[in-house]
């Protein structure tokens, strides 16, 4: 066997060796941006439950307003009538018309904090599948890459026992 038929065979080899190489590279860099992706996603639904958290938690909270401003409406109208005042005219009714504006006001307060508040963990959870979106992106971009690679491997080793051969 000739030095440049074993020359030849060297560089074939290696050609074939990065070839493996790099396609392995990108079988890799695809696996751990799926990988990375599905996290981001399982994070994004993690936001999603939360905005439902915030939501139901401020539902139970308008649910208890109104049964608290129910039970002091009662409490005035029973005060009202021990101090042998009627409740249904002039202050006492103007007393009463103001404490419900109040608390439909603190009502809808709670309900409009509470639909920002689910919002904003929508807007994460959003921002999170838009990023789990680029991470598959990037990923995709890189197995390309590392199988360029791959093939500009394989070329070059052909190319250096083409010029090893020449010589024997």
């Amino acid at each position: 066997m000739s030095w440049a038929m074993a020359a030849g065979g060297m560089n074939m080899l290696g050609g074939i060796s990065g070839f493996v190489g790099n396609s392995k590279s990108a079988k890799s860099a695809s696996a751990v941006a799926e990988y990375n992706a599905q996290i981001t996603e399982r994070n994004a639904k993690v936001f999603e439950q939360e905005a439902e958290q915030k939501i139901l938690m401020g539902d139970v909270a308008n649910v208890r307003n109104v049964q608290e401003f129910g039970r002091l409406m009662d409490s005035a109208q029973v005060a009202y009538n021990n101090s042998g005042v009627v409740s249904t005219s002039d202050t006492p009714l103007l007393v009463l018309l103001e404490n419900a504006r109040q608390a439909d006001q603190d009502l809808a307060f709670t309900d409009y904090n509470t639909q920002v508040s689910a919002g904003q963990s929508r807007e994460k959870a959003t921002g999170l599948r838009l990023q789990s979106n680029i991470t598959r992106m990037e990923g995709a971009a890189k197995a390309r890459a590392y199988q360029m690679k791959a093939y500009q491997s394989l070329i070059s080793g052909a190319q250096g026992a083409a010029g090893a051969m020449r010589f024997s």
